[in-house]
């Protein structure tokens, strides 16, 4: 046993430091396993995909051997987490307590997004009265005074403001096309620099798959270089994945653009270009091209965008997204976008060049920096709009689509059918060590699905892939019951909602202190609401709909608070909420949580197996939802002390073959069969 090990069998052994140190702590043999694969995954150079079960302590077991090893060998751990609930746990809970504890010092720093942190720059130009303010706005500024000039991190976190006051938050927000660099009079005050500072020299990194996949799509520019890396949440990767390495054209980045260069604001003209206009009077015949052209690309993206709406609406289409087909790209709607985007690009490529020119009129100029970063940003969102329309839109191992918003066209997006490619060449091949771990990631007990589709197969048909399955220390059979409704209807039978109003009417009147409803669609979660809420509330249930009732931690907290409680959640509610004792006692599963096939996601991985001559709903369909009926099953018991019942009114969990596999990969095993006019009478125990 070398010194490394010895220190881990010191720290979690059944008399080891953190028991004897830490009050309240419990051994556990499946943490104490973890952390020692963990240990040899550090020192043997090698990839590990593991499931923890809830109540192990996950957590602990990766933080310690991070810890210990980033000490002996001076090298850097990278964590990513998917939730900000879990990366501020960490940053604020778990690496203090550890801190404490440990008996050799640690330096330790969260890495986020620019976007969280005050610009100095910005700060005082508002202060100077250099920018002026709407009342509302002023207001904001007003309430920030004091923490803005006393914060040590200017971390927008340290804020407790409501909601519509940090809504104007991005007036003072580090942004890429107002920062100015080297330029910059407060640079030694820059509180996004500070912390770039602090990753350096950090022993721990902690940050988030969105900062995380950034970071590789621009080339290691936000972190410092690692070779060690933690991935928590890793059940999400594949799909965080997808959604971060894709190209977007949105209209509202393109609008905030142009209205940060030139808007009217109540017959007044504003924004950056005036303020050039005001001090380079020498080149107002250049500024008026500029100006030109921009009002061009607005009517253009403006059409663009109008012509997409209005397609998908004469094809009825409902969704938030819509995946483009061959058959589309022959339609004559889909030829004059084209036509549009070919006149867009050549307005778009003339006004990236008189803006160049003038740059280069203003070098040396602060503000020949600020128009660089708005050229810059301009010439991405070109070079993204080139990718999506003339490379992706005829590539076979790529999927486009449309986005709406508050019922509008209001985004054209593209990804690779399989991103695995992506992250083993530009993230797997940097890595000496990985762990991929998450308290759900096996499907049937096995990870040959997870592997395959998150690109570490090339790694484990080296054998550098290591495997643990750690099973929930809770004893389920004692502390839950799960129930299947075998006689409701299928749920895409037009009387599924009728039967659906009924049971649920029953139990929720009898649940008693606490119960969470989980659904798959808003559309019918909004039907069913509305016709419930009349008897529960006349029953002094405090009935909870999310956001009908308010956004997700709202609901949260008054869910938390009440008694008795009912609460309906989409898919925010199926993973990462964590509600102890009496704060949960009864969970309803509406549906076997199925993507739409329709999604973009599920297109991508329909498409990549289609491909491949294999079966999607058995690759993808399946093991996915295998995984998030996992997470929604695990809501209900997070300690030994928790008790409960679990409803599933989707009988094809005990009636279709591919039951058996969503059976398999939960940690209940004994399933009991119910009809609807029993199920009050089986429940009454357990509530």
């Amino acid at each position: 046993m070398n010194s490394l090990e010895k220190q881990i069998e010191d720290i979690f052994s059944p008399q080891g430091i953190l028991v004897q140190q830490m009050p309240g702590f419990q051994y556990r043999k499946e943490q104490h396993t973890m952390a020692r694969g963990i240990t040899r995954v550090f020192q043997e150079d090698a990839f590990l995909v593991a499931e923890a079960g809830t109540g192990i302590g996950k957590s602990y077991a990766y933080l310690v051997p991070a810890i210990l090893w980033a000490r002996q060998e001076g090298s850097k751990v990278v964590i990513s987490t998917r939730t900000r609930a879990l990366q501020g746990q960490i940053v604020d809970h778990d690496l203090p307590e550890l801190a404490k504890i440990l008996n050799q010092p640690f330096r330790y720093m969260e890495a986020k997004g620019r976007e969280n942190y005050l610009c100095w720059n910005k700060y005082m130009n508002i202060l100077a009265g250099r920018r002026e303010l709407e009342d509302e706005a002023l207001d904001f500024f007003q309430a920030v005074l004091t923490w803005a000039e006393s914060t040590d991190t200017g971390d927008r976190k340290e804020l407790s403001l409501p909601g519509d006051k940090m809504k104007y938050w991005p007036i003072l927000a580090a942004d890429r096309h107002q920062c100015l660099r080297d330029l910059c009079p407060y640079r030694d005050k820059c509180f996004r620099l500070k912390m770039l500072k602090q990753l350096e020299k950090a022993d721990l990194i902690v940050s988030n798959h969105a900062l995380l996949l950034s970071d590789l799509q621009m080339d290691h520019s936000i972190l410092p270089q690692y070779e060690h890396l933690i991935i928590d949440e890793a059940h999400t990767f594949i799909r965080v994945s997808f959604e971060q390495l894709s190209r977007r054209f949105a209209y509202q980045e393109l609008q905030r653009i142009l209205r940060a260069l030139f808007h009217k604001e109540r017959q007044v003209s504003k924004g950056f270009l005036m303020h050039l206009y005001a001090v380079y009077p020498n080149y107002k015949s250049m500024l008026d091209e500029i100006r030109s052209y921009m009002e061009q690309i607005n009517a253009l993206s403006a059409s663009y965008f109008n012509i997409l709406d209005g397609a998908m609406r004469k094809a009825g289409e409902q969704s938030n997204t819509y995946v483009l087909t061959a058959q589309d790209m022959e339609a004559e709607w889909f030829y004059k976008v084209f036509d549009l985007y070919l006149e867009w690009q050549q307005t778009m490529h003339a006004l990236l060049y008189k803006m160049n020119v003038l740059v280069k009129e203003l070098d040396g100029e602060e503000d020949g920096v600020q128009l660089e970063n708005f050229r810059e940003v301009l010439q991405e969102i070109s070079d993204t709009v080139f990718s999506i329309m003339e490379e992706d839109l005829q590539a076979h191992d790529r999927v486009v689509w449309i986005e709406w918003y508050q019922g509008q066209a209001a985004a054209v997006c593209s990804a690779s059918i399989f991103s695995g490619e992506n992250l083993a060449e530009k993230l797997y091949s940097q890595l000496r060590s990985l762990v991929m771990v998450s308290a759900t990631l096996a499907v049937n007990r096995s990870f040959d699905n997870f592997i395959q589709r998150s690109g570490l197969q090339p790694y484990a048909d080296e054998e550098r892939v290591l495997t643990l399955l750690e099973d929930s220390p809770f004893d389920f059979e004692r502390q839950a019951r799960l129930f299947v409704v075998e006689d409701m209807p299928d749920p895409g039978h037009k009387q599924f909602n009728t039967e659906l109003i009924k049971v649920l009417h029953d139990v929720l009147l009898k649940a008693g202190e606490h119960t969470l409803v989980l659904f798959t669609s808003r559309k019918q979660m909004l039907e069913v609401a509305s016709i419930l809420r009349p008897a529960l509330e006349s029953q002094d249930i405090r009935f909870l709909v999310q956001n009908e009732d308010g956004d997700f931690d709202t609901v949260m907290a008054e869910f938390k608070k009440s008694s008795p409680a009912v609460l309906f959640g989409l898919e925010t509610f199926w993973e990462g909420i964590d509600l102890k004792g009496d704060e949960l006692t009864c969970l309803v599963i509406v549906k076997l949580p199925f993507r739409s096939p329709q999604e973009p996601f599920s297109s991508a991985w329909d498409r990549y197996y289609r491909l491949q001559g294999k079966n999607s709903f058995q690759h993808f369909m399946l093991p996915d939802t295998a995984v998030r009926f996992k997470q929604g099953i695990g809501r209900l018991i997070r300690s030994e002390e928790d008790r409960g019942a679990i409803i599933v009114l989707d009988s094809r969990l005990v009636r279709k073959k591919y039951g058996r596999v969503l059976q398999n990969s939960i940690p209940i095993k004994e399933i009991i069969r119910v009809g609807k006019q029993e199920l009050s009478t089986c429940l009454e125990p357990w509530l």
